[in-house]
């Protein structure tokens, strides 16, 4: 990744609008700019960026990670230990490296992820908070050669994740149990082709009527029925970037009217796809694919988004939502996953992940889709 090219850009920014400075808090914007995949939980970790350098803040428990991963100017490393306990509040080493910087006391700062208690501090010292989320939020929509590179690579790995736990299944097997071959499946692919890399599999796959109208729930030991259908979710993560695949299937043939249901998500979820180009407002794409499920009566269970950027985070702005008029460019990624619920009926979602090009799109997640390649034997597969 050229993280000096988005460090020049956002300097660029930072001149326009007056700034000294920016703090990242937030762990992927911080990724973003300095390639560092942080684990953060009680420890804080912040980006500092000047006009001239890009400053890491870091605990000594992850200096060495930081060195052998990140990329920085100057790291400065606060402790927890006695033998070095002359340095250990990370927000003195901020007001440190601030007070260094010549000219407006303004910094940029992410207002969603500034901790109250440190934005009180900084006022204090006389520094003037200018939020700069929305900019972030534009620097990583629209993804590079690099990342591009990267997307393709984990949309593979959670395609694959997919098909291992479509072999998995057969009546009697838990929804666990298909998670744990997905999981497995993706991982024995992974460290054989991205050995260096880092990698995560997960998701969920929920089953039968009652919890597949619940879009987002922890699978369980449920054991798989006949007649049954599940809503297959994997999530992969290669290097901080994220693919997701998402089908609905049956164990053994699906009824009249679940057969109905998945046609109207699936003919909502093409509406969609062929709206897709450069140009497009992001809201023309939920209403193409809502339009499509009202007109079948199903309007009030459609109760999300069509879909939502995709990149470092799962869910990133923009989204296809209602209310949403951003415009489509080419470079941005994106899932396209109109849901329908039905009390009694069940859930039914496929999600595609996809590259938003200048006539269309490029579908980065190619798995089967019709109901015929997605109705399983209810026998285990051998």
């Amino acid at each position: 990744m050229n993280f000096n090219k988005r460090l020049d850009k956002l300097r660029g920014f930072m001149e326009n609008e007056k700034l000294t400075a920016v703090l990242l808090t937030d762990p992927l914007n911080q990724c973003y700019m300095t390639g560092f995949e942080i684990i953060t939980y009680s420890r804080p970790i912040f980006t500092l960026v000047t006009k001239d350098e890009c400053i890491l803040i870091v605990p000594g428990l992850e200096e060495e990670h930081a060195k052998l991963h990140a990329e920085f100017d100057r790291i400065f490393v606060y402790y927890e230990h006695p033998e070095k306990a002359d340095q250990i509040n990370p927000v003195e080493l901020i007001i440190k490296c601030l007070q260094a910087q010549k000219g407006e006391r303004r910094l940029g700062i992410e207002s969603r992820y500034l901790p109250f208690e440190l934005a009180s501090i900084l006022q204090r010292e006389n520094w003037e908070l200018a939020d700069i989320t929305s900019e972030m939020i534009k620097m990583r929509a629209i993804k590079s050669v690099k990342e591009l590179e990267k997307m393709r690579q984990v949309c593979s790995l959670a395609v694959g994740s997919v098909q291992a736990a479509f072999r998995a299944l057969k009546v009697g097997i838990t929804e666990l149990e298909i998670e744990d071959a997905a999981a497995r499946a993706s991982y024995q692919k992974a460290s054989y082709l991205y050995p260096d890399s880092s990698f995560i599999s997960r998701g969920m796959s929920p089953s039968g009527i009652e919890r597949t109208i619940l879009p987002h729930v922890f699978s369980n030991l449920r054991k798989i029925e006949l007649g049954d259908g599940l809503i297959i979710t994997r999530i992969t993560s290669l290097d901080g970037y994220k693919g997701e695949c998402e089908r609905t299937c049956f164990v053994g043939e699906p009824n009249a009217k679940q057969r109905e249901l998945f046609e109207v998500m699936v003919n909502a979820q093409k509406a969609a796809l062929d709206t897709i180009k450069a140009g497009v407002k992001t809201n023309d794409v939920d209403v193409a694919a809502r339009s499509i499920i009202q007109e079948a009566g199903y309007g009030e269970n459609a109760v999300h988004r069509t879909g939502h950027s995709i990149g470092l985070a799962v869910h990133e702005a923009p989204f296809f939502r209602f209310d949403d008029n951003s415009i489509l460019k080419e470079g941005m990624t994106f899932t396209v996953e109109p849901g329908i619920y039905v009390p009694g009926l069940g859930g039914f979602r496929h999600s595609d992940t996809i590259l938003v090009t200048k006539n269309g799109y490029e579908m980065l997640t190619e798995c089967p889709r019709s109901i015929e390649e997605l109705t399983f034997n209810p026998i285990a597969h051998k």
